[in-house]
């Protein structure tokens, strides 16, 4: 049986071993040259047993401890000022956009800063319980346009440098914010909006808002907008029921396919989390594998591997920067994927019919087989 095989069983949430997060991972210090325990990882049990990804768990704890994800995720953001001039502001100069966006952008990142305080001055007497909460935080994330919400824990191993202060709580909200399809569709463009910093500013202003009427209702939190970097949302909005992980190395959800950005919230309430869930979109891109072909940089590996623990199709971030650097964004991976273009049900429906792939090329299969020929010649 295939390590992906024996990854697929379902149990329920409260019957994984250690959500008490007993056993705790440690830090590094080099400017104190120490080593610290971290928090209780309460998130690591429901990432160890998701029933769609394969992962090995010891591998992945001891690439979390001795080489934390970095903070900024690719090396291209490690100077973010950097980032900024030279690609982000010229971009939305080019587009027509720039007051507006760094505006938005600033609005997040300047709320973010203020939370601290709010947390100590602006947390009202509790108005309702832990489950009821649960449900005010999904209505109110509905009105804010998230059109997705989801529980979970934080999987420790999954934050920037090892920094637990970025998210402090354990119970983590997932929230996700479609992208504007047409738009998605129009890019890689010179010109106009752009569909992922439209939903960047959006949803940052949404995060922070909610965050705000969770306080009101009597607990603190902390809000990692669409546009942060610390905490990995991706393995977050799998842990929540919300999405599977896809071949594009994006999370991809029955309502949008992988047309959504995500913002996360850390609550100081217990919260039960919610489900993983098996949309059957992971086998479905196994025999799909459009977004790996029609990449133009080359950026995605054909085979699945094995990366700091998880098996996935890895992304190289070096290639898929220069492509995205030189057309001021490119999206191909999101606008080929037949869920995006012709929806769930559709798909899966005459997946399973027939093991149909909508959008899928004429002639595809051929072209394939004789580049496998090729290769295997070129090797002889």
């Amino acid at each position: 049986m295939s390590a992906e095989k024996q990854q697929k069983k379902t149990r329920s949430a409260l019957d994984r071993p250690d959500l008490s997060g007993e056993t705790r991972m440690r830090r590094y210090l080099p400017w104190r040259q120490e080593i610290e325990l971290r928090p209780p990882n309460r998130g690591k049990a429901i990432i160890d047993n998701l029933p769609t990804v394969a992962v090995d768990p010891r591998a992945l704890d001891i690439a979390s401890e001795i080489e934390p994800l970095t903070v900024e995720g690719v090396p291209f953001f490690a100077d973010f000022r950097a980032t900024m001039w030279r690609l982000a502001i010229p971009m939305w100069r080019r587009h027509g956009q720039f007051w507006r966006y760094f505006t938005g952008i600033r609005a997040g990142a300047t709320g973010m800063q203020k939370q601290e305080r709010e947390n100590r001055f602006r947390v009202g007497r509790r108005q309702v319980g832990p489950s009821e909460l649960k449900e005010a935080i999904r209505s109110y994330a509905r009105a804010l346009g998230f059109a997705l919400c989801g529980f979970t824990f934080v999987d420790r191993r999954f934050i920037g440098a090892g920094d637990d202060s970025a998210f402090p709580y354990d119970t983590a909200v997932v929230l996700g914010m479609e992208m504007d399809r047409e738009l998605v569709d129009k890019t890689p463009s010179l010109e106009g909006p752009q569909p992922d910093f439209e939903t960047y500013v959006a949803a940052g202003k949404a995060a922070l808002e909610l965050a705000q009427h969770i306080r009101s209702l009597g607990y603190r939190c902390v809000a990692r907008v669409a546009f942060d970097m610390p905490v990995k949302f991706v393995p977050h909005a799998v842990a929540a029921g919300l999405a599977e992980l896809g071949a594009n190395g994006m999370a991809i959800t029955p309502q949008f396919g992988p047309r959504q950005r995500w913002a996360m919230i850390s609550v100081d309430a217990e919260l039960e989390p919610d489900e993983p869930a098996d949309f059957g979109i992971s086998d479905y891109c196994e025999d799909c594998l459009l977004c790996v072909r029609c990449c133009p940089g080359r950026a995605l590996s054909e085979e699945k591997m094995w990366w700091r623990g998880v098996y996935k199709h890895k992304l190289d971030p070096v290639r898929c920067w220069s492509y995205f650097s030189r057309f001021d964004g490119c999206m191909i991976c999101v606008k080929v994927c037949p869920i995006h273009r012709f929806g769930y049900e559709a798909c899966m429906e005459a997946y399973r019919r027939d093991g149909t792939i909508l959008g899928r090329p004429k002639g595809i299969d051929r072209f394939l087989a004789r580049r496998a020929a090729r290769a295997k010649h070129q090797t002889s």
